[in-house]
C-alpha cells in the first residue's frame, strides 16, 4: 500500500529503522555493485550513473512509503517578490472554453476553472520585470512539470528548473523565455482527496489562454513541453486544443514530450518483454506505477476501469476500445525517451498511434540508449546524453520555424 507509514508515529518508526539500514547496508551495497561493471543494471553505465540510478530508486521507494515532499512553489511567499521568483498569477480560463468530453468529466468530478500560478524564466522587460507582452513573432516555451500528477512544481528551485533552464541555454535561437505552470495536483487516501481529473487539463488550458490572450503570443509560436506526468498532460493539452476547435486558441506550434507516462493502467505489464519488468533494475518509477496512487487520485467519481479505457488518462493503454483517429491533426511532436525506462511500452504504443493518425512526418521519436526516466531533470549528471538531446530538439525546432 502506498504511504503505509505516512502517519507521524509510523513515519518516525520507519525512518528510525530505514535510515541506518540505508546508510550502513544498502548504500555500501549500491557502491560495491556499481563499482563492478558486471553488476551494474546496464553494463555500459559508469559507476556514477549506476549509483545514481540506485539512489533514485531507493529515494522514490522511501517517498512512496512515508509521503511525498511538498511542492517548492509557495504563492503567498513567491508573490511578494515576483521580479526575483518570476511568479505570476494566472486567471481561470473562461468556463465556456471548457467543452466536449473534458466539460463532461469536469461536471462528473465537480471540477471548475480556478486561479493558478506559474513562474517565468529568461529575459525580463526593460524595468526588470517578468511577464511582459509578447514581442512581434516572439516564441515562448511553455512547460508542464512532472511528478505523477500528485507532486512537483515549476518553481525555479525545483528539479524541473534543470530542464527549463537547459532549453533556454541550448535553444537560444528558438526562444528567450519560458513559462512553467503550477497546475493543481491530485490526491487521494490516505490523504484528503482533491483535484481529480480533469483539473490539471483545465489549468493547462488556463496557462495557454494566459499566454495567448493576456500576453499576445500567437499559438503557432508556443512550444508546449512536459516531462513525465507533465508530458502526459502536455499531450492532453495538445489533444484538447486540436479537438475542441476553439476560435482563439489554436493548437501550439510544437509539442515536446519528455518521457511521458502514457499507461497509468499498466496494461503492458505481463506482456512479452514488458519494460516495466525488463527494466526493473535500470529505472526508478516502478513503485510509482504499481502503487496505483496516481490513478486513484485522478479518477475521483469516475469508474476505476476508466484508467485503462480512457484515452485522456492512458493514451498508451492497450485497452482503449477504439484508438484509431484519437490522435489526428496533431502539431509537430517530439517524443524523447530512454531505452532503460520502465514506462517505455506505453510511450512506444502512443508513438505508433500518433504516427498512424497524424502521419510519420509529424512525429520525431528519439530513444536514447541506456537512459532512464526523465534524464534531463537531473541536469549535468546525465551528460553527454543531456547535451545530445537538447541538440536534437534544437535542430528539430529550428527546422519547424525555419531558423
Amino acid at each position: 500500500m502506498a504511504f503505509a507509514f505516512s502517519s507521524p508515529p509510523l513515519k518516525a518508526l520507519y525512518l528510525l529503522v530505514t535510515v541506518p539500514v540505508l546508510l550502513f547496508v544498502r548504500l555500501p551495497f549500491w557502491v560495491f555493485t556499481s563499482a563492478v561493471p558486471a553488476l551494474r543494471p546496464r553494463r555500459p553505465w559508469s559507476f556514477k550513473r549506476a549509483l545514481l540510478s540506485r539512489v533514485l530508486s531507493g529515494a522514490t521507494g522511501i517517498m512512496y512509503s512515508i509521503g511525498l515532499p511538498k511542492p517548492e512553489g509557495n504563492p503567498d511567499k513567491d508573490s511578494l517578490n515576483p521580479d526575483a521568483t518570476g511568479f505570476v498569477w494566472v486567471d481561470p480560463v473562461p468556463s465556456e472554453l471548457i467543452v466536449g468530453e473534458i466539460a463532461e468529466y469536469a461536471r462528473r468530478n465537480e471540477v471548475a476553472p480556478v486561479r493558478v500560478y506559474g513562474y517565468w524564466y529568461g529575459t525580463k522587460d526593460e524595468s526588470g520585470k517578468h511577464g511582459q507582452r509578447a514581442a512581434k513573432d516572439e516564441r515562448v516555451y511553455y512547460h508542464l512539470h512532472g511528478g505523477g500528477h500528485v507532486s512537483g512544481s515549476g518553481h525555479p528551485a525545483s528539479n524541473v528548473a534543470n530542464t527549463v533552464k537547459g532549453f533556454l541555454e541550448k535553444c537560444p535561437h528558438v526562444f528567450e523565455r519560458a513559462f512553467a505552470l503550477d497546475y493543481r495536483i491530485s490526491s487521494s487516501a490516505p490523504f484528503p482527496a482533491a483535484n481529480p481529473f480533469p483539473a490539471s487539463i483545465i489549468d493547462a488550458v488556463s496557462g495557454y489562454y494566459y499566454l495567448v490572450e493576456t500576453l499576445g503570443f500567437a499559438p503557432s509560436n508556443i512550444i508546449v513541453c512536459g516531462d513525465s506526468a507533465g508530458g502526459h498532460l502536455a499531450n492532453n493539452l495538445g489533444r484538447y486544443l486540436v479537438t475542441a476547435n476553439l476560435p482563439n486558441l489554436a493548437p501550439p506550434g510544437a509539442l515536446i514530450l519528455l518521457s511521458p507516462t502514457m499507461d497509468w493502467a499498466n496494461t503492458h505489464l505481463g506482456t512479452p518483454g514488458s519494460t516495466l519488468d525488463a527494466n526493473k533494475s535500470s529505472d526508478f518509477v516502478r513503485v510509482v506505477l504499481l502503487s496505483g496512487y496516481t490513478p486513484r487520485s485522478l479518477l475521483g467519481n469516475l469508474d476505476a476501469g476508466e484508467t485503462a479505457t480512457n484515452a485522456w488518462l492512458s493514451p498508451g493503454s492497450l485497452k482503449l476500445p477504439r484508438p484509431d483517429g484519437l490522435f489526428a491533426n496533431y502539431p509537430p511532436t517530439f517524443i524523447l525517451t530512454g531505452s532503460a525506462e520502465q514506462t517505455l511500452d506505453g510511450m512506444r504504443t502512443f508513438r505508433d498511434r500518433l504516427v498512424h493518425d497524424s502521419g510519420e512526418v509529424k512525429v520525431k521519436y528519439v530513444e536514447y540508449p541506456d537512459m532512464f526516466h526523465n534524464f534531463l531533470m537531473l541536469g549535468k549528471m546525465t551528460e553527454p546524453e543531456r547535451s545530445e538531446a537538447y541538440a536534437d530538439m534544437d535542430k528539430w525546432l529550428r527546422a519547424i520555424y525555419d531558423l
